[in-house]
C-alpha cells in the first residue's frame, strides 16, 4: 500500500470506518478506527505481506488491546480480530475503496 487509505466495514457486525496510511521512515501501515455510533479512536499498527494483513491495535496508544489477521480477496479483507489475550474472537470484513 502506497497511499492512505479510508475502509469501512464491521467487526462481528458492528459497522466501522479505518484509515491506514504507509508509516513514515519505516515498513508497515499505521492508523486508527472507530465503531459508528460513537467510540474513541483507537490505534493500529502492522504490515501487509501480499494478500494478508497482520495489525496490532491500541486504545490507550501504548498496550496491545487487540489483533487482527486478515487475507484479501479482490476488494474484501476478512479475517478474524482477537483480543489481546486471545480469550475473545470476532470475524471482521472490510470493503476497499
Amino acid at each position: 500500500m502506497g497511499h492512505a487509505v479510508v475502509l469501512r466495514g464491521d467487526i462481528d457486525g458492528r459497522q466501522i470506518q479505518l484509515s491506514l496510511q504507509p508509516k513514515k521512515n519505516e515498513d508497515g501501515l499505521e492508523g486508527r478506527y472507530f465503531f459508528f455510533g460513537g467510540s474513541p479512536e483507537i490505534l493500529v499498527a502492522g504490515e501487509v505481506e501480499g494478500d494478508d494483513l497482520v495489525m496490532e491495535e491500541s486504545v490507550n496508544g501504548r498496550d496491545v488491546s487487540g489483533q487482527w489477521e486478515g487475507h484479501r480477496q479482490g476488494n474484501v479483507i476478512s479475517g478474524t480480530w482477537s483480543s489481546a489475550d486471545g480469550s475473545i474472537t470476532k470475524p471482521f470484513s472490510l470493503q476497499l475503496p
